[in-house]
């Protein structure tokens, strides 16, 4: 949401980055950042183009289609409407003072397709009207995607919680080998998600028991029609995560553990597991180091 210190920051980088302003553009529901950044209730449905318009210095503003402006009637930025394909345009000019150079939901060559959102007919009008596109991605990763300390605070109540999850979780697995009792995938994750839940935390979808094999595949998920039994000498992954399900603004934790249904790993299991723990091990650190000496790296660098 877009809060008087995030507008703000937005602004100063607009300015600093020589941009008329960034448009926020959206058709039901295309664009998950315009959504998310713009005073918009979550709960609203608008089946008609809208635009939310932060210009570099000034008052944001609205353009909706005439329709749907009972929506907005409450907003305190100013709110302009269209009724039609050309209006819509004569609209954009307006609500932006003309052409020029902006930010936008767009990612050359789709280098970043999750900062990819504004469709190819919108940027083609765009550029036909006199504007000069620009990704918004820097402004996303600086303005949006900085989680706040309450966020924080939340990620790491979550991680604990889903940290205790996982311990249990492998302690019924051990449990039950140990007592010589059948139990599948699908067992232990229907456990992961009654702990889950108890705990105070909600998942978009259930956790990931995989083993042997199917660890291989990262969308793989037991379901009653398709799952394996947990036997001695299996690998077994568990990719697990959860927010607080009374906040809508926490932070998804999510974690994924390996384990060995036996006393000790093959040596090339263990050979590969090492592999990748040291790569994890060596990117924390290149990024701890960079970071204390005044450098922070950029994702592609690490």
């Amino acid at each position: 949401m877009l809060t008087p210190d995030r507008l703000q920051t937005i602004q100063n980088l607009l300015r600093a980055a020589g941009l008329r302003g960034w448009l926020l553009y959206d058709f039901r529901g295309l664009n998950p950042i315009a959504r998310q950044l713009a005073p918009l209730p979550a709960a609203i449905f608008l089946s008609r183009r809208w635009a939310f318009w932060i210009p570099a210095q000034g008052q944001p503003a609205w353009l909706v289609h005439a329709i749907e402006q009972g929506h907005f009637s409450a907003r305190p930025e100013p709110v302009h409407t269209y009724s039609s394909w050309r209006s819509f345009e004569l609209g954009l000019l307006g609500l932006t003072g003309g052409g020029g150079a902006i930010a936008c939901e767009i990612s050359p060559g789709c280098a970043i397709p999750y900062t990819s959102y504004v469709d190819a007919g919108t940027a083609e009008q765009l550029r036909a009207l006199g504007y000069t596109l620009h990704t918004s991605a820097d402004l996303v990763q600086a303005a949006h995607a900085v989680w706040t300390p309450a966020q924080l605070a939340s990620h790491r109540r979550a991680a604990a919680l889903c940290l205790q999850t996982k311990d249990a979780a492998f302690a019924l697995i051990r449990e039950r080998l140990r007592a010589g009792q059948p139990t599948t995938e699908l067992d232990i994750q229907g456990f992961i998600q009654e702990r889950l839940t108890a705990a105070g935390l909600e998942t978009d979808h259930p956790a990931i028991v995989a083993v042997n094999a199917h660890a291989s595949d990262p969308h793989y998920s037991p379901t009653p029609a398709r799952h394996s039994h947990i036997r001695p000498g299996d690998l077994i992954l568990i990719d697990l995560w959860g927010k607080l399900a009374d906040d809508p603004a926490a932070v998804f934790a999510d974690m994924t553990w390996m384990g060995f249904a036996g006393p000790q790993p093959p040596a090339e299991m263990q050979a590969v597991f090492d592999i990748v723990a040291q790569a994890r091990d060596a990117a924390i650190a290149r990024v701890q180091q960079r970071c204390a000496a005044g450098d922070p790296p950029h994702g592609w660098e690490v």
